[in-house]
């Protein structure tokens, strides 16, 4: 078994706390403390440095680090080629999807991949693109699901999927019964957003402004943290509201909201996988392959 200490460096080197790291590792402090001593008496340099402000990584725990991922990274990647030989595989795999990928899509992938897979356990985050990117640089998830592309650097993108956000409104609103209607038309109506960092917004700004529409020609009534929020929204009010069109299956077949088509604007958005630059650990990687021939 590779040595539990070399996840105590690292976890501690996340954390940059002795008690938080303890936690996550579902070890006492002292433990923690006594696994961190241990290793620095062995290789005969100091870790980290404590200080009144906390713990800090020292140079050699710097340059440490770099040798403990990899000899953990080996062990697991030796792990998962022996555990092909019986197609069985062990391990923690964690997630991020944004909002309509982790409400709408990727469930169903998932429950189907834990029947088959039922030594890994899954764990998913769900929140917006921003926050998704920033959680995979942080290396606290080893995959991400978004919808748009920042273009951050230190990450790679692939398309999995296409989605549509359509112009969405109660089934009572005035403009319901209408076959079709001009932007000028649901212009005359309040609209509910999501918030700042979702990736439905961005691609919604994006179209909106090659269509000639800016901020200052729309009534915003309120930004709002979730699709359900805006679907909950849209059903008590007569706002104009824009999701995903996998999200609302549900309502336009109970009647309780009605997608509108808007002259000249079709909304169209791809998914993508997103991850660091470099190789992928293998559970996510198998992960990745297994739902590139599930989605739909």
């Amino acid at each position: 078994m590779c040595d539990f200490r070399l996840k105590v460096f690292l976890e501690v080197k996340k954390h940059l706390n002795f008690s938080k790291a303890s936690e996550a590792l579902f070890i006492t402090q002292p433990a923690v403390s006594k696994h961190i001593k241990t290793l620095e008496d062995e290789l005969g340099v100091q870790l980290f440095e404590r200080t009144k402000q906390g713990v800090k990584l020292t140079l050699e725990g710097e340059k440490y680090s770099f040798f403990a991922e990899e000899i953990l990274n080996l062990y697991e990647e030796g792990k998962f080629v022996m555990n092909q030989v019986n197609n069985k595989y062990e391990g923690t795999l964690k997630i991020g999807a944004s909002t309509t990928i982790a409400q709408y899509i990727i469930p169903k992938i998932l429950a189907k991949f834990a029947s088959q897979h039922q030594g890994i356990e899954i764990i998913l985050f769900n929140n917006n693109t921003e926050e998704i990117e920033n959680l995979l640089i942080q290396k606290k998830i080893d995959i991400g699901f978004i919808e748009g592309v920042s273009g951050k650097p230190q990450l790679k993108y692939a398309e999995i999927g296409k989605d549509e956000l359509v112009c969405t409104v109660s089934a009572n609103h005035p403009l319901a019964e209408k076959n079709s209607c001009s932007i000028e038309d649901v212009l005359q109506f309040p609209w509910v957003f999501r918030e700042q960092g979702s990736g439905s917004l961005d691609i919604l700004n994006i179209y909106l402004k090659q269509i000639g529409v800016s901020k200052k020609d729309i009534h915003t009534e309120a930004y709002l943290g979730s699709t359900e929020s805006i679907k909950s929204y849209l059903k008590v009010s007569d706002c104009i509201g824009f999701v995903s069109v996998y999200s609302i299956t549900d309502e336009i077949i109970a009647g309780k909201l009605k997608i509108l088509d808007i002259d000249n604007l079709e909304m169209l958005r791809s998914f993508y996988s997103v991850e660091l630059h470099g190789s992928l650990k293998n559970i996510p990687k198998l992960f990745l392959q297994f739902l590139n021939n599930n989605i739909k």
